[in-house]
């Protein structure tokens, strides 16, 4: 739809500017007059930049707005009135233009739901909350749930990555480090010895053959590291392979802990929020399998399914999938068994939030001592490789002086 800007009256006599998305000028005008504004002119505003380039909306600026928006409806504030102040106060360029379409959307006759949808900006469990809120009547409630849920779902990514960008870091920096003594100090001081012809020791001689064999390869090295990252790429992303190799990601020390958590604080805060919203276990579920995005984690969501609608319950269908562990198994069963399950998934989801952010501050004080000990060890290595023929060189130094 093209975009039209415009410039429209108050019904108080003052003028007032917008702009919005349209099928024609004719809905354009029709649209101002539910609004008590009367058309003055308008223009269609022409874009130079293709909508891949129009921006991002953050997780946590939709829980933002989520939050804003629920509190102007518990304030009493009419729903369209609050997108409009929204859509003053927002800076984002794309979010602002999306709250300008949810709003003519509803001033359509659309419900909220529908036109949130169709923004494509909210996950499908914060569209199940938005439409039960508007059924039951309690939108500010159910918006203030979807609000918390974005925050918490941020928290967590931002926690993830975390765990995983520092250990990642210290990887490269260490790599950087020992690529520049074995391709730029090492041969020269290697070199010298034996142009010198210094007699070199055991040590000496194999790390002379270990920088020999790095710098008949260095040319080969960025090709091998190019092949090997498509290659990971390619079984991360391929259908067929995507689900045993997360499967083998998750056997990693450390890296597979980290997305264990990871899953399972998702799955248990998705399981706990929708649980506590009314929804229906099998209905649950399928929100659940829209909302992640990894083939593995869809495969666990469906399996689950599958067994609850062979006859079995929560505990049972989750204790065939590997990835939840004997505590979770027995506080989902004793919730069954209590009629406390909604209780449990969010001490469960409590718990695993706890675990994430838990491994990020572990990982920093575990590392920080691992790195030193084995940067230690290498550099180590090289300087009795160096000792002995810089030893050997100053006592030729000194006969001939």
């Amino acid at each position: 739809m093209p975009l039209f800007t415009y410039t429209a009256l108050t019904r108080e006599g003052t003028l007032t500017k917008g702009e919005g998305e349209y099928q024609s000028p004719e809905e354009l005008y029709y649209a101002l007059q539910r609004e008590g504004l009367t058309l003055v002119n308008y223009s269609v505003k022409r874009t130079i930049f293709p909508k891949f380039f129009s921006g991002r909306v953050k997780r946590k600026e939709l829980a933002e707005f989520l939050h804003h928006l629920a509190f102007l409806l518990r304030s009493g504030v009419p729903l369209i009135t609050s997108l409009e102040d929204l859509e003053k106060e927002t800076k984002n360029p794309k979010l602002k233009r999306e709250i300008n379409k949810i709003r003519i959307a509803i001033t359509r006759g659309e419900t909220f739901r529908s036109a949130v949808e169709k923004t494509k900006l909210f996950p499908p469990v914060v569209i199940s909350l938005i439409q039960i809120g508007e059924e039951s009547g309690t939108l500010d409630r159910t918006l203030e749930e979807a609000s918390k849920h974005l925050y918490r779902v941020d928290e967590i990514i931002s926690q993830t990555k975390r765990a995983l960008i520092y250990p990642a870091f210290v990887l490269f920096a260490m790599s950087g480090a020992l690529a520049f003594w074995i391709f730029f100090v090492l041969p020269k001081l290697l070199g010298t010895f034996k142009e010198m012809g210094v007699k070199l020791p055991l040590p000496t001689i194999i790390l002379m053959k270990v920088v020999n064999f790095f710098l008949a390869i260095k040319f080969y090295l960025p090709l091998f590291l190019i092949i090997s990252i498509i290659t990971i790429l390619f079984l991360y992303r391929h259908p067929k392979t995507q689900i045993p190799f997360e499967r083998l990601l998750l056997k990693i020390p450390i890296f597979g802990r980290v997305r264990r958590l990871n899953f399972l604080a998702f799955f248990f805060e998705h399981f706990a929020l929708l649980l506590s919203a009314g929804i229906d276990l099998l209905r649950l579920l399928k929100l659940m399998y829209e909302s992640f995005h990894r083939l593995y984690h869809k495969k666990i969501v469906k399996n689950i399914e599958e067994s609850i609608l062979a006859g079995e319950n929560i505990a049972s269908a989750l204790k065939k999938e590997k990835i939840f562990r004997p505590l979770d198994i027995r506080m989902i069963s004793v919730g069954e068994a209590t009629g406390r399950l909604e209780e449990q998934m969010k001490m469960l989801a409590n718990f695993y939030y706890q675990e994430v952010q838990n491994i990020v501050d572990t990982l920093t004080k575990i590392l920080e001592p691992v790195v030193l000990a084995i940067a230690g060890i290498i550099f180590l290595i090289i300087i009795i490789a160096l000792v002995g023929p810089i030893y050997e060189l100053i006592s030729q130094i000194g006969k001939t002086s």
